[in-house]
C-alpha cells in the first residue's frame, strides 16, 4: 500500500527561517498520528541555498515516515482580487496532505475569479491555499472557527490576540468589509485584501 505524503511550506527571509517551530511541530503531529513514530527534522539557516539567501523564499518540505525532499525557490504572492464562493459538505484537509485533489477539483469552478472561498456546510472555511480573515466595519479581524486547516500564522494571530475565531456563515459574508488571505508565506502586513464586493 502506498504511504500517504504530507506537505510543509516555511518561510525564509534573507536566509532566515521565520517561525519554523510550529511547522517543526506539525511534522512530529502528523507523522505521529498517521505513522506511530514521530518524525524529527531540525530547519537550520545552513541549508538555506547560499543564492537564495536574499529576499523571500519558500521553503517546501515533501515527507510521510521520513523526509522526502526539502526544495527552496524565490517567492512572490499571488494577485487575488476576486474570490468565488464554492460549496463542498464533505471536503476534509485536516492534515497538509501532499495530494490536493478534493481542493483542485473545486477550482474548476471559480469561473472568472482568481481562486476560491470554499464553503463547507453553509460555514465559511478557507479559499485553497490559504486561511482566511474577515475585517468587520470597526476594524476587527476574525477567522471562521470552521476552517479546513489550521495554519501556523493563523494560530500565531490567535495567540496573539490579534484575530478571534469566530462562525462564519456564508450569509454572514456581506456584513464584513473584506478579507486578509493570510498563511505561512503570507502576513496581515503584506495587505492580501480582498474587498467583500469580490467575493462572489
Amino acid at each position: 500500500m502506498k504511504e500517504t505524503n504530507f506537505v510543509e511550506v516555511v518561510k525564509v527571509k534573507d536566509g532566515v527561517f521565520i517561525d519554523p517551530q510550529p511547522h517543526i511541530e506539525r511534522i512530529l503531529r502528523t507523522t505521529l498520528h498517521f505513522f506511530s513514530k514521530p518524525l524529527t527534522l531540525q530547519l537550520t539557516d545552513d541549508l538555506v541555498p547560499v543564492d537564495l539567501r536574499k529576499g523571500i523564499v519558500k521553503c517546501r518540505i515533501v515527507y510521510n515516515k521520513e523526509i522526502i525532499s526539502i526544495d527552496f525557490e524565490p517567492y512572490k504572492i499571488r494577485n487575488i482580487q476576486h474570490l468565488a464562493i464554492v460549496e463542498d459538505d464533505t471536503i476534509e484537509y485536516r492534515y497538509k496532505y501532499l495530494n490536493r485533489n478534493a481542493i483542485n477539483d473545486l477550482l474548476k469552478y471559480r469561473k472568472d475569479c482568481d481562486d476560491i472561498l470554499i464553503v463547507k456546510n453553509s460555514l465559511v472555511t478557507d479559499t485553497s491555499y490559504t486561511n482566511v480573515v474577515f475585517k468587520d466595519p470597526h476594524g476587527k479581524l476574525y477567522t471562521p472557527t470552521s476552517t479546513l486547516l489550521a495554519g501556523t500564522k493563523r494560530q500565531r494571530l490567535l495567540g496573539a490576540d490579534i484575530i478571534h475565531e469566530r462562525e462564519i456563515l456564508v450569509s454572514d459574508i456581506s456584513s464584513y468589509v473584506g478579507v486578509y488571505l493570510i498563511n505561512a508565506m503570507i502576513d496581515i502586513e503584506d495587505n492580501l485584501f480582498i474587498d467583500i464586493h469580490s467575493i462572489h
